[in-house]
């Protein structure tokens, strides 16, 4: 199972994509206070996938990015 990383000031953590895959349960989502890479969340979307940042456009691209993670956990 793939582990996604949020800082809870990323506004991501309000996403329906992220409720959706996280009920959905194929990974598993941490919300941390803080994910060291100090002002970026206040710039981009991004969540930490398995140590690897990946930075989004949108929703939609949150959810693609998200089952890829978790169907490359999954092989």
């Amino acid at each position: 199972m793939a582990t996604v990383k949020l800082c809870s000031s990323n506004e991501l953590t309000k996403s329906e994509a992220l409720k959706q895959i996280s009920r959905d349960g194929s990974v598993d989502i941490v919300v941390k206070d803080c994910l060291g890479n100090c002002g970026q969340c206040y710039l981009e979307r991004f969540v930490k996938v398995d140590q690897q940042i990946i930075v989004l456009n949108d929703d939609e691209e949150l959810l693609d990015q998200l089952l890829k993670a978790a169907a490359s956990e999954a092989d």
